[in-house]
């Protein structure tokens, strides 16, 4: 499955390397309850809210790491 921010965040989290790359760029993520409340979200849906405004400074840093991850 090929992984990207527009990816929904159920899928990433189903996928070890996807769960990785959360982890990567915000720690304990991939545990965090709360993920389970947005994960018909896409990723990139997920980086629009102001709560993440410190992560969607690297949206293109996690696009291609969640990119590598389909290889």
């Amino acid at each position: 499955m090929a992984l990207s921010l527009d990816s929904k965040v159920k899928d990433i989290l189903r996928s070890e390397e996807g769960r990785a790359v959360l982890d990567k760029w915000k720690p304990g993520a991939s545990k965090d309850p709360r993920m389970k409340l947005v994960g018909a979200l896409t990723y990139r849906k997920l980086l629009s809210y102001p709560e993440s405004a410190e992560l969607a400074a690297h949206a293109d840093e996690i696009d291609a790491d969640l990119k590598a991850c389909s290889r």
